[in-house]
């Protein structure tokens, strides 16, 4: 993985174009460099956030560990739809428990990504006061129980319009030699709804949990800011259980406590129309759903506190996160302590937009205005993305072919993913205060669109500064 820092300079004046945009200076990521290496300008918020005037600067940072050991830099291979499509339907024949299948087929779908971190330990063991671990010696197995919870929309009484919370517990199963959430079992029981009260008490709970594991744990297995807790936001054809699994995962590798944000999406078992026609009937139904949650995503990062909120969003949960972002931002509230967006399936349009010399307002820096860090995540490899912007093209009326390929070119950028890696993308996010992250598809990945949640890169974005060491520009060894 390459991350790009960027900064603001001050733009020449070259009309108000996107693509005239010079708010970062890209690079490509070479193999070597991808697995040593970091190149940034840094962004600081103390001195250049405020002065349009500084001059981008770039550092190279040195990894100790790599952010992604196991990536490597290469073409995306042509997706094979019907052999993924296959292979599911096999999987799922396989399993009739209402759960089973769901979580069979997420587990299924897991590469390198979901290795097990240093955090993993004491995140299975997060419970173990109230749920203590059970051993099978005969099977050389360990069982841990958590107590998920999160907030949700779905099965809401009629007339009820704010998301519940909920909890549900999940039993995982761990073998002596497992490596990755992949070797692992995962069992979930029904979701049960309980009251703000025990909402707020599980919250509290995990926080205080979290912290009194890192208190007690050695230097390697401390997770950095253990007051931190993350909000994780899916994207679209998520089932409730889907959704859960996630954000277990996302705690089993980064070490924090997970809220689920589970807005009420169609999992495609149970859709019954195209795949055009559901994105769009998910995008409404998100759009639908997100004024339930404004207020109990309020209550709740204040039970939390602002800046030990980690806000992580996938997919179309990104524009979700957006919209909540932009209601903190107009509310005037206490900005958060970090956004992660991944893959994000959010138009370049949302963000604020430059003016004519390619500069963005101050107070209109999207990013800077809600977060103290924010790293968004793309690839040019994401087909998911891909597709999202070509379904959005208007189709040119030209019969010129020069024309009507200047009109796509045109529609694409104007239809554009943040997710997609395009220069137009990253412009964007560095101008608005982001860091942009572009992510090289493991090696070993097998999902075909490319579009997934990399639980091993979130972990280092979110506690991986204590692995860098800034280094000579150019260096190719630790200073």
């Amino acid at each position: 993985m390459a991350i790009e820092q960027v900064i603001v300079a001050e733009s020449t004046a070259q009309g108000g174009f996107l693509q005239s945009l010079n708010f970062l200076n890209i690079r490509d990521t070479t193999e070597s460099s991808a697995k040593s290496s970091v190149s940034t300008a840094r962004l600081d918020g103390a001195s250049t956030a405020r002065r349009p005037d500084s001059q981008i600067t770039d550092e190279v940072i040195d990894c100790s560990i790599p952010i992604f050991p196991a990536e490597k830099a290469g073409k995306a291979a042509a997706p094979d739809a019907n052999a993924a499509a296959g292979a599911r339907a096999e999987l799922l024949a396989k399993h009739k428990n209402k759960y089973e299948a769901a979580i069979t087929e997420q587990v299924a779908s897991l590469d390198s990504e979901a290795e097990f971190s240093v955090y993993t330990r004491d995140a299975l063991n997060r419970d173990a006061e109230r749920f203590p671990p059970t051993r099978n010696d005969k099977a050389g197995t360990t069982t841990y129980t958590i107590e998920q919870f999160g907030l949700s929309d779905r099965d809401l009484a009629k007339g009820d319009n704010t998301a519940a919370p909920y909890k549900r517990l999940v039993t995982i199963t761990v073998p002596d030699a497992a490596a990755s959430l992949k070797d692992c079992k995962f069992e979930y029981q029904d979701r049960q709804r309980i009251d703000a009260q025990e909402f707020n008490a599980l919250v509290a709970g995990a926080q205080r949990r979290q912290m009194e594991q890192a208190a007690t744990a050695d230097a390697e297995h401390r997770v950095p800011r253990a007051e931190d807790m993350a909000f994780f936001t899916h994207g679209i054809r998520t089932a409730g259980v889907s959704s859960d699994f996630y954000s277990l995962a996302l705690q089993l590798t980064n070490g924090h406590s997970v809220i689920n944000v589970d807005w009420q999406s169609t999992p495609p078992s149970e859709q019954k129309v195209g795949l055009a026609e559901a994105y769009k009937l998910e995008c409404q139904g998100a759009a639908q759903s997100y004024p339930k949650f404004e207020k109990a995503l309020d209550d709740a990062v204040r039970l939390v506190g602002s800046d030990r909120t980690i806000m992580i969003a996938f997919s179309h949960g990104a524009m979700f996160d957006t919209r909540y972002l932009q209601h903190r931002k107009d509310a005037g509230s206490p900005v958060v302590g970090q956004v992660i967006f991944s893959h994000p399936d959010v138009k370049v349009s949302t963000l604020p937009q430059p003016d004519k010399d390619g500069k963005i307002d101050e107070g209109n820096r999207f990013f800077s205005c809600v977060a103290k860090k924010t790293h968004v995540i793309g690839s040019p490899s994401d087909w998911a993305l891909l597709g999202a912007a070509v379904n959005d093209c208007e189709p040119s009326k030209s019969e010129d072919p020069v024309e009507r390929a200047r009109h796509h070119s045109r529609q694409m950028e104007i239809h554009s993913r943040l997710g997609s890696g395009a220069p137009i993308c990253r412009n964007l996010v560095a101008g608005s205060g982001g860091t942009y992250v572009m992510e090289t598809i493991p090696k070993d990945k097998r999902d075909f669109t490319k579009h997934f949640i990399n639980m091993s890169g979130i972990t280092g974005l979110i506690n991986g500064e204590r692995t860098l060491k800034v280094a000579n520009q150019g260096a190719s060894a630790e200073k």
